[in-house]
Formats: C-alpha cells, sequence, structure tokens
C-alpha cells in the first residue's frame, strides 16, 4: 500500500513540486496551506483517504506555525518530519523536543526526502517512537552521520559507548536506515546471564539436549532471520560462545545445542560495550580474532558531557512527555519548563550516568515540580539522590569505606559497582523491588535481571502484584 503523507507548507510552489515528484515514486500526498487544518489530521491520525503514514511540515508560516501545530499535537499519532529554511535551526531543535522525528533543512528534493520519510515510518511503526536519539550537537550528528553511513553495509558494527549514552537505542537506528530494517531487531543482553541460559538464548536448543530442555527452543540466531542481532555487554560473553559467534559471523552458519544439523544466518550483528576491549584481549579474556571482526565497523557513542545544550534539549522533551503523567489534579494542559537557573544546573552537571540519568531526573522532576517551573534547587535535590550521585567524584578515587557485598575500602570502582552497591542498599532498606524501580529509574524487568547477574534475592517475591 502506498505511503500516506500529509505535507503542510505555504510555500505553494514547493508543495506543488514535492507532491509531484513523491506521487511520481508512488506516495500517495494530501497537501495542506497552513497549520490550522493539520491539528485534527495529526492528533487522529486519519485524512479523507485514510490513515497517514507521516507528515511533513514547515515551520515557518503565517497563522498557525509548525511549532504551535507540534504544541498542540502531543501524544499525535503521526510521526513528524520538519522542514526549515537557513537559519532557522534553532526552531528544528525546539521542534525536536516537541517530538519530531527529523528535520531537513531547505531547499530539499524528493530523492533527498524519501529515505528520511521511510525512516519515520519504520520507527514508528516498530513502536520505538520514544528511541529517537535527540539531539542537535556537532557531537552527537556527527555520531548519527556515521551511524547512517554504517547502515548502508551488512558488517557487523561495534558501538562503544559508556553506560547510559544509548547503545541500543544507536543499535536500532541502524537497524532501521538498513537493508535488515524489514526483518525483526532481537536484542540479546549479554551481562549477567549464566552460561547455559546465554547458549540456549543465543543458540537454540533440542528438545532433550540437557536436563530441563523439555520442549525445542529457537535461539535469538534463528529468530532473527534476516533482521539485526544485538549483543549488548558483548565483553561478558564467555570464551567458549565467543568461538561459536565467531565461527557464525566467518561462516554464516550456526548449530542449537544438541543438534546434529546447522542452520544458516541471514542477520546482521551489532554488538555494544561500554568495556575496554583492547584492554580484556591483552588480558586474554576476549578473542582478538572475534574483536576484529566485530569491530568491522566501530561506533563511539559521545558521552552527555561532550554534548552541549543537548542537555536541556533532551531534559525538555522528556518534561514534556512526563506531562501526561502527572498526578491528578496537576494541569496537564501547560507546558512544564525548567527555569533559567535550572537549564544551567543541568549544563553544569557531569552525567556520569549520561543520558539515562538526564531522563530519570526530568521524570522526577515533572512528578515533584511545585508548579509549572522546575526551579534550580529541585534539580540540586534530584542530582543529589540520583544512583549515580558522586560517582564523577568517587570513580577516579578510592573508595573511603564500605560494608556489606559493596566495595573494599581502598579499592577503584567503576560505576557498575556503584549501582550495585545503591541498589542493594535499597532493597536492603526498602525490601520492594518495584519501588526500588521507581527510585533508581530503571523498569522492573532490568533491574530484576541486574539481581539476578549480581546474585541478589528478591526481597519479597508477592510484590510481582503490585505493578
Amino acid at each position: 500500500m502506498a505511503l500516506r503523507v500529509l505535507l503542510v507548507d505555504d510555500d505553494s510552489h514547493l508543495r506543488l513540486a514535492l507532491t509531484k515528484a513523491l506521487t511520481r515514486k508512488g506516495l500517495d500526498v494530501m497537501d495542506l496551506a497552513g497549520g490550522e487544518g493539520a491539528v485534527e489530521l495529526l492528533r487522529t491520525g486519519m485524512a479523507p483517504a485514510g490513515q497517514l503514514d507521516v507528515c511533513v511540515l514547515d515551520l515557518r508560516m503565517p497563522g498557525l506555525s509548525g511549532l504551535d501545530v507540534l504544541r498542540r499535537t502531543l501524544g499525535r499519532r503521526v510521526p513528524v518530519v520538519v522542514l526549515t529554511g537557513h537559519g532557522t535551526v534553532p526552531d528544528a531543535v525546539e521542534a525536536m523536543r516537541l517530538g519530531a522525528v527529523n528535520f531537513v533543512q531547505k531547499p530539499v528534493d524528493a530523492d533527498e526526502l524519501l529515505p528520511i520519510l521511510n525512516q519515520a515510518v519504520r520507527t514508528d511503526r516498530a513502536g520505538v517512537a520514544d528511541a529517537t536519539i535527540l539531539g542537535a550537537s556537532d557531537a552527537i550528528l556527527a555520531f548519527l552521520e556515521r551511524v547512517d553511513r554504517a547502515a548502508s553495509s551488512s558488517e557487523p558494527v561495534l558501538l562503544l559507548g559508556e553506560t547510559g549514552t544509548g547503545k541500543e537505542l544507536s543499535a536500532r537506528r541502524l537497524h532501521q536506515a538498513s537493508a535488515h530494517a524489514q526483518g525483526p531487531f532481537v536484542a540479546v543482553h549479554v551481562a549477567g546471564m549464566p552460561r547455559e541460559q546465554l547458549e540456549s538464548e543465543l543458540f537454540g536448543h533440542k528438545k532433550g539436549a540437557f536436563p530441563g530442555a523439555h520442549d525445542t527452543r529457537e535461539g535469538a540466531l534463528q529468530r532473527v532471520a534476516d533482521g539485526t542481532l544485538f549483543l549488548d555487554e558483548v565483553a561478558d560473553l564467555p570464551l567458549d560462545l565467543q568461538a561459536r559467534l565467531l565461527r557464525v559471523i566467518e561462516e554464516q552458519r550456526f548449530r542449537p545445542v544438541g543438534s546434529e544439523v546447522e542452520r544458516p544466518f541471514r542477520g546482521r550483528i551489532v554488538a555494544a560495550t561500554h568495556r575496554d576491549l583492547k584492554g580484556l584481549v591483552e588480558q586474554g579474556r576476549f578473542r582478538a580474532d572475534l574483536f576484529y571482526r566485530l569491530s568491522v565497523v566501530t561506533l563511539p557513542i559521545p558521552p552527555l558531557r561532550e554534548r552541549g545544550d543537548d542537555v536541556v534539549l533532551i531534559g525538555r522533551a522528556w518534561l514534556s512527555r512526563a506531562i501526561v503523567e502527572r498526578p491528578a489534579g496537576r494541569a496537564t494542559d501547560v507546558d512544564l519548563t525548567f527555569s533559567p537557573a535550572a537549564e544551567e544546573r543541568l549544563r553544569r552537571h557531569s552525567w556520569p550516568g549520561n543520558v539515562r540519568e538526564l531522563i530519570t531526573v526530568a521524570k522526577r522532576a515533572a512528578l515533584f515540580a511545585a508548579g509549572d517551573v522546575v526551579e534550580a534547587e529541585l534539580i540540586d535535590e534530584l542530582l543529589e539522590d540520583s544512583p549515580f550521585a558522586h560517582a564523577s567524584e568517587l570513580q577516579p578515587l578510592m573508595v573511603a569505606s564500605s560494608s556489606g557485598d559493596g566495595p573494599r575500602a581502598g579499592q577503584r570502582v567503576t560505576l557498575e559497582e556503584l549501582e550495585k552497591t545503591h541498589i542493594r542498599r535499597l532493597l536492603d532498606e526498602l525490601h520492594n523491588v518495584s519501588e526500588v524501580s521507581r527510585i533508581v529509574g530503571i523498569d522492573r524487568r532490568t533491574l530484576q535481571r541486574k539481581m539476578i547477574a549480581w546474585g541478589f534475592r528478591d526481597p519479597k517475591p508477592q510484590d510481582h502484584h503490585d505493578d
């Protein structure tokens, strides 16, 4: 079925030219001269000809501007790509905060616009609209350009980034822009998974292959078909499974546990880690041959502290998204904003937890703000209460003291170890996994996976029912 596009621009010549060019490429285009008629269409997602797939929206229009349209259609059912003229990049940044999935500078032609529209639709249909990588800094734009270039190849890709920089989101963008986008995106989180479980998760197993294998199970290598297999924290892969993964890459074949039959592998592998793989190779903890095969294309993700005003852009965006989640009785039709002093606090923070930490702070700010302006004092409190609080100071220094299963006195700690200690203490104090999940700002399943990896016992199994 033809892609249905809503084109909104007050320039009649541009509308006519783009409509004709996109129609020749097989798209079904509906065009409007102003923003007033676009609001209801974006809210409902329906046009006279049927359901809309994507909208191309000019930002500078008389009457209701493109930014006004975006403000009035928060929670819209249609992904929006915005058009900007020269000198209006700040407006484009504001549009991204309001949920636009991409922006394109004029002049633009159909050949340039078509792949951007296709990617916007793929992102929306994949159910990862919130996975849009927000940012307008030179660092993130250069990174995204490298991601899009790498998408044209089917070679393995290695994503390198600190905790919270968005490795899985980057892998999804790579998948959506690639020739593998029509296949599934299958993520396997290697860290903390027991070896036998990880082997079965990757390769699958035949019924009766080992005690407890009551049924045949398809592994990720089979489920991915011709899509993308994302291996998060690949540095934690056991050495024997590293050898088997290397064979998959080199021979494009794999064998499920307990099976004598080899199966073809047609997908693409994207791996990620926050650890120093070269150092692990030198220590003999990671195979050099696998490292070289995985790192054919290596993409370092810039940490948030190197992304300038992106911190404010992302913070504002997550405040806007959190409006509908505010407690009953709080206004939901007024945008929630940071005060200038609060934004300065965000800029000055080092963000050891990167975007993940920022999103958590923004969500908590939306919950605890006294009015419709988030003040600097609240940001100070939230940063002090963050699971990553003081991590930037602790990481290069020695731990002064510790107890239980936390870091020992005099021991250098990683962010992961700091997070582990913080979660352990919260579990001991609260005895409630759901409450700890809310406080640290990660979903319950992720927290439970971490607990299994660290050998933590669920302190209150019955609280599974309180979600």
